[in-house]
């Protein structure tokens, strides 16, 4: 709400600052100077703008911005006092100070705004705040055109001084109070280091800041925005020429063309609050950041058409005025959102270069066509300058779509350079954040012959005895002795013969084992080893709706040794199963392949269409499935979850995010995903942003109700009579359950004697 309130004062102050400064200058000086005037205004910006960016770097939007704004406001005080004296000096000033000084202002404010959310936050909160602004230049637009007949274009002056003083007040609410973010990796470079672990953040030492220009010749993220800033500035600056040229040759100057300019501030103002209240949010979330900025290229070249073809005041003041107003609603909306993944130190030094440095060289630009344009042919100025719009509309459409790739990979890094920040359980030491910046190459390396060493495995209810019954002696035949050591039900002996290689007569045998909890981590290490000449057993017996599903759920862990595309046609029949855990392991498997060889085809088709199988479940049963093998080292080789996300990971997402990685690069979803279940709300909605703008539509449809809603549902509390009525209810089948439990006790000759207590 302050936020809200302090834009809208801002902009109430710019849009007559505006009225005021456009009355003055023209008044004083005429349509000639006005070319002049840009160029001037465009230097003393390019001035201006690093002194500030350094400051801005080294104090922050929080500390800096309040004072500035006050500042401002004596500055405007001085300037009606010096219009007594020299009016053209104080015209001048006010230009430059509305121009330059004033748009520098909104800049470091939106820093300010930008740097208290997260993308994903920031998205929702973002339209509110921007609605207040154009609430904000609707009022000073009709402030102005109230008062431009009493007071004059001077008298406005003290008005204005006031509302920066407003500002400062306000902005003194919207100070940062989030913690420091870590910073991004700078949005060119390629990420190709892995997530290795390292020292602590703190105490790693901070690099020294950069400058803006570095920022920018290093950032081609950062350098399509300023571009993007630059080329509509060059066509609002040649649009805003022939409008304002037409305009004073057609209204007299002082107060009636001050009346003008308000009137028509005001209007744009009130179109511009209209499109924010009623579509910016709509548009932001179905069409993206890049199709929303878009509009403002695309409105500048319909309006350019549109004065071509109906060359008049009043058409070329409707396409100045809709360019002004989607500049001011959709555009800018959608344009804060693209510095969100950007990395605080980084926005600070080139925002506002950006901002108004790129918006001053395109007036610098602008004014020095203008010039050309007059000097070379006059009497067709207003065809070449609104042609040269049109070119330039089409230039900066083509720069919001790379600037949707861009803003995607910047998310991508800012992402896996915060992986270390995670705070999943609000006090984790320095080696527990160095496990969670481990890669899936890290996690997935396992040593096959360590695993006949492992301890015996707790047996599940599935497998509580030995699969296969003893038989009599053996035969003098080795390869029968060895078929007799495998079915003798002596663990010792089973395990002992599998560390020997298989032969392919025993192969079907050693699947079996894989249902005996005891020798299952043995018969794995043996499949493994010959896995590459059995893929036709092995897939046969996964597939098999008939094969025991204590096997089958640990088949997938066999066939992931094979990277061939055998064995991946397995896993991927093998990911349309009934039965979750199976398909779980299947997805693992697959991962574990592609990570060991790339190469490897994983069809993004595919991938897509398992992903959708797996979304479209009621949210019980997604978030009631579970793993059996809990003691098998399950989540040991998971680059997803570790020991601390256990008990909070869903696993349906975990399998989801396991399948997304083979089409989407793996990395920054597994920062994602453990993003999604740490307290750091910003990292939160840095992921979801991420997902958002990388996720296929069908996919994120169905996946976001998973996702969005984290808050556990409340369900009105029930009376203790009620609960003690339904536990009542109850008695009857806990008896029968008790006395099925006790005679299947006594089948098996387990039943404790009279007088022993009962386990």
């Amino acid at each position: 709400m302050i936020a809200a309130v302090c834009a809208a004062t801002m902009i109430a102050q710019q849009v007559g600052g505006k009225a005021t400064r456009d009355a003055l200058f023209l008044g004083t000086f005429g349509i000639t100077a006005l070319p002049t005037m840009l160029i001037v205004a465009a230097v003393f910006s390019v001035v201006i703008i690093p002194v500030g960016g350094r400051a801005l770097t080294a104090l922050g939007p929080s500390r800096l911005v309040p004072p500035l704004f006050a500042a401002s406001a004596l500055l405007t005080i001085g300037e009606w006092g010096l219009f007594r004296y020299s009016p053209r000096a104080a015209a001048v000033l006010v230009y430059l100070h509305i121009g330059s000084i004033g748009s520098l202002l909104i800049s470091w404010f939106w820093s300010l705004i930008n740097e208290r959310f997260d993308p994903r936050t920031a998205k929702r909160q973002m339209g509110r705040i921007a609605g207040g602004a154009s609430l904000g230049g609707l009022v000073g637009g009709l402030v102005a055109a109230r008062l431009a007949r009493s007071l004059g274009p001077s008298g406005m002056l003290p008005l204005l001084a006031g509302l920066h003083l407003g500002c400062a007040v306000f902005s003194m609410g919207v100070r940062t109070a989030s913690r420091p973010r870590a910073a991004a990796p700078r949005a060119d470079e390629e990420v190709t280091e892995k997530l290795a672990p390292g020292p602590p953040a703190a105490e790693k030492p901070a690099p020294p800041p950069r400058a803006g220009l570095s920022i920018l010749w290093r950032s081609s993220y950062l350098r399509d925005l300023a571009l993007l800033v630059s080329l509509g500035a060059i066509g609002a600056a040649l649009l805003d020429y022939v409008f304002k040229a037409q305009a004073s040759s057609a209204v007299a100057r002082g107060a009636p063309l001050l009346r003008f300019f308000a009137i028509f501030y005001t209007a744009t103002s009130l179109m511009t609050f209209l499109v924010q209240t009623t579509v910016t949010r709509r548009l932001l979330e179905r069409l993206g950041l890049a199709r929303t900025a878009a509009s403002l290229p695309v409105t500048l070249g319909l309006g350019s058409v549109a004065a071509l073809v109906a060359p008049s005041l009043g058409c070329v003041a409707i396409a100045r005025g809709a360019e002004a107003t989607v500049r001011s609603s959709l555009f800018r909306s959608g344009y804060e959102l693209f510095y969100m993944p950007v990395a605080p130190d980084q926005k600070r030094a080139a925002k506002a270069m950006i901002d108004v440095g790129g918006e001053r060289l395109g007036d610098l630009a602008g004014g020095g066509l203008v010039k050309l344009v007059l000097f070379v042919v006059p009497a067709r100025s207003f065809t070449v300058l609104v042609g040269a719009a049109l070119a330039l509309a089409a230039a900066g459409l083509a720069i919001t779509w790379r600037l949707r790739q861009g803003y995607v990979r910047t998310l991508e890094r800012s992402l896996l350079d915060r992986a270390g920040a995670l705070e999943l359980d609000g006090s984790l030491d320095p080696a527990t954040r160095d496990v969670l910046s481990r890669t899936r190459q890290d996690v997935w390396l396992t040593d096959v012959r360590a695993l006949a060493g492992r301890p015996a495995l707790s047996k599940t209810p599935a497998a509580s005895a030995s699969p296969l019954p003893p038989v009599p002696a053996p035969p003098p035949d080795p390869e029968l002795a060895r078929l007799h050591a495998l079915r003798s039900g002596d663990r010792d002996r089973v395990r002992a013969t599998l560390a020997e290689p298989l032969l392919p007569t025993l192969v079907p045998t050693a699947i079996a084992l894989l249902g005996w909890d005891e020798v299952a981590d043995a018969a794995l290490a043996a499949l493994r080893h010959v896995a590459p000449a059995v893929i036709g057993q092995l897939s046969d017996a996964l597939l098999d709706p008939q094969t025991e599903f204590v096997i089958r759920r640990r088949l997938p862990r066999v066939l992931a040794f094979c990277t061939t595309p055998r064995a991946a046609e397995a896993l991927w029949a093998g990911l349309a199963d009934s039965r979750f855990e199976v398909r779980y392991q299947c997805g693992r498997a697959l991962a574990r392949m592609h990570d060991h060889d790339p190469s490897l085809q994983m069809p993004e088709e595919r991938v897509r269409a398992a992903v959708l199988r797996e979304v479209a479940v009621d949210r019980k049963v997604w978030e009631g499935r579970r793993l059996l093998d809990q003691a098998d080292g399950s989540d040991d080789d998971s680059p997803f979850v570790h020991q601390f996300l256990r008990d909070r990971a869903n696993r349906s997402l975990e399998h989801v995010f396991t399948l997304l990685a083979l089409a989407w690069p793996p990395q920054p979803l597994i920062v994602a995903f453990r993003g999604l279940h740490t307290s750091d709300e910003a990292l939160r909605g840095t992921a979801l942003e991420y997902l958002e703008g990388l996720l296929p539509e069908p996919i994120r449809v169905s996946l976001w109700p998973f996702l969005e809603d984290r808050r556990e549902a409340r369900h009105p509390p029930r009376a203790r009579a009620e609960i003690l009525a339904d536990l009542m209810r109850s008695n009857a089948t806990i008896e029968l359950n008790l006395k099925q439990l006790r005679e299947q006790l006594a089948r098996a000759g387990t039943v404790p004697p009279p007088g022993r207590p009962r386990t």
